[in-house]
């Protein structure tokens, strides 16, 4: 008997790491729509570019690696180191399943874009706002963005992004404090809205 209490104990946080694991793993089936924002937002903030590469689907990821101005610390171009004290934050505001017809446009853009099929299960159009907060100020960006489940995987769909600069100086914060400020008010309905 102790000995099978042992076993369990040492398969919990076995299966614990696998279901932490980043995006493109097949093993995680229960991943949910949200977990490719989750983790992009994870690698961000620990600027891990092989998690935040996992969050795409595979010819996405080939191609930005095959860029001829591609590093291999390029979240550092995103998201800069500081000295600083800053914090990135997400919420997905708004969220809408795509019908089959749009998702079979998905596919069709796929083979145009990438040269390679894919096969969509499911698809989920939504809006994403990144938060970054220093000191007193945060900036925020609202982005589009489209997840798909590609066997049993949820991914980004598209390019991966070159251009979401989430670097924080005060230069950027004076166009957008305003917006900020009045997006407060907004925090809570994001939460509920994402917990739906």
């Amino acid at each position: 008997m102790k000995k099978i209490i042992k076993l369990i104990m040492t398969l919990i946080p076995a299966v614990l790491v696998m279901s932490l694991g980043s995006c493109g793993k097949k093993q995680e089936l229960s991943m949910t729509y949200e977990q490719p924002i989750n983790t992009l937002t994870g690698a961000i903030i620990n600027y891990d570019e092989e998690a935040y590469l996992s969050c795409f689907t595979n010819a996405a990821k080939e191609e930005y690696k095959s860029a001829q101005d591609y590093s291999d610390t390029f979240i550092e171009s995103i998201y800069p180191r500081t000295s600083e004290q800053h914090k990135l934050s997400t919420a997905i505001i708004e969220h809408l399943e795509l019908e089959d017809e749009d998702i079979k446009k998905l596919e069709e853009s796929y083979v145009r874009r990438f040269r390679k099929r894919i096969d969509i299960s499911k698809a989920i159009s939504m809006s994403v706002r990144f938060k970054v907060f220093k000191n007193e100020q945060k900036r925020t960006i609202l982005r589009k963005m489209i997840v798909v489940r590609v066997d049993n995987t949820w991914y980004i769909y598209g390019e991966v992004p070159k251009d979401l600069d989430l670097s924080v100086n005060n230069a950027m914060f004076s166009d957008i404090l305003e917006i900020a400020e009045n997006d407060d008010d907004s925090d809570e309905q994001a939460e509920d809205s994402s917990k739906s």
